[in-house]
């Protein structure tokens, strides 16, 4: 099971949110209450609400010790969130921000038509599959027999630098 980046629960959730990925592609996963934590400092509309989101993913962070990617994510989160608390709090605040940032969200998570992957890539990708494996199981033979003959010609070697006469160990097969 998945472990929550932030305050390192289990999740119990197989669609957990995802709040940054890291260089290898693994994604850092939030557990509901992070999630919501991260939703009302990011999305809130009452600053004390958003404070203290703000300050109970500070002390869940402080306790569960995350990596770089989620610290440095969670940092520009923090910032964002506490400059936007802040016009909340002056009243300086334009709330159709947040409806605009939903929006192009919202147009990102749509792939166009163009990209999607047609029936003719996913059969060339698995005939070029079934060839790969058919490359990996001579490559794998060829370096058996490769790797079998340089352990027969250093046991050789062995047996040659021991005084041990080759010649007659041969003659026997005759």
């Amino acid at each position: 099971m998945a472990r929550c980046c932030i305050c390192d629960r289990q999740i119990e959730r197989d669609d957990a949110a995802v709040f940054a990925m890291g260089a290898a592609g693994n994604p850092r996963l939030l557990c509901d209450r992070c999630e919501q934590l991260v939703q009302t400092a990011t999305l809130g509309r009452d600053f004390e609400q958003i404070e203290k989101a703000m300050d109970t993913l500070g002390k869940l962070m402080a306790d569960g010790n995350p990596d770089r990617i989620t610290f440095e994510t969670a940092k520009e989160l923090m910032k964002d969130s506490y400059e936007r608390a802040k016009a909340i709090k002056d009243g300086s605040y334009d709330f159709s921000l947040d409806e605009e940032e939903t929006l192009a969200e919202d147009e990102l998570e749509e792939i166009p038509e163009e990209l999607l992957e047609s029936e003719e890539d996913k059969e060339q990708d698995k005939i070029e599959e079934e060839k790969a494996k058919k490359f990996d199981k001579v490559y794998n033979v060829l370096l058996i027999i490769v790797c079998g003959l340089v352990a027969a010609t250093v046991v050789a070697f062995i047996l040659k630098a021991n005084g041990i006469d080759l010649t007659k160990f041969f003659d026997i097969f005759k």
